[in-house]
């Protein structure tokens, strides 16, 4: 068959055709396996990156703060909101979400969160103590 394409050809072409490239080769196989690595590496990468900004708010100021929470739970567990000037204490379970008091007097946010727990303490016994 090849000998009949060859025929065909004019004179001078038929020293020009040469055999296809193998598709296939170990070099190749490299080559794309590399792309594919070095793509996913960057989308990885990039959602990285994402989970670590989504918690910023670069401009855009959000009336809601969480201030801390505490597991209570298995999957229950309570958190300390801050809504504009108003501090609530809301109660998050697998059936929902509940406000289990709004504090009169807000609460100064700590900067050590381990203290958070002692303080719900103290606010729970002061609600039971009036």
């Amino acid at each position: 068959m090849t000998s009949l394409l060859m025929a065909s050809l004019p004179a001078g072409a038929a020293s020009t055709v040469t055999a296809a490239p193998e598709l296939f080769s170990t070099g190749y196989i490299f080559q794309v396996v590399g792309s594919l690595l070095l793509v996913f590496g960057c989308i990885a990468g990039l959602l990285f990156l994402l989970r670590k900004v989504n918690g910023m708010s670069g401009s855009v100021v959000s009336p809601l703060k969480v201030l801390g929470s505490v597991r209570v739970g298995a999957r229950e567990k309570v958190v300390l909101l801050q809504v504009g000037e108003q501090q609530l204490l809301v109660g998050v379970a697998a059936g929902g979400v509940s406000t289990l008091h709004v504090l009169s007097e807000p609460v100064v946010p700590l900067k050590n969160s381990a203290q958070f727990p002692a303080l719900l303490g103290a606010l729970m016994k002061q609600d039971r103590n009036p």
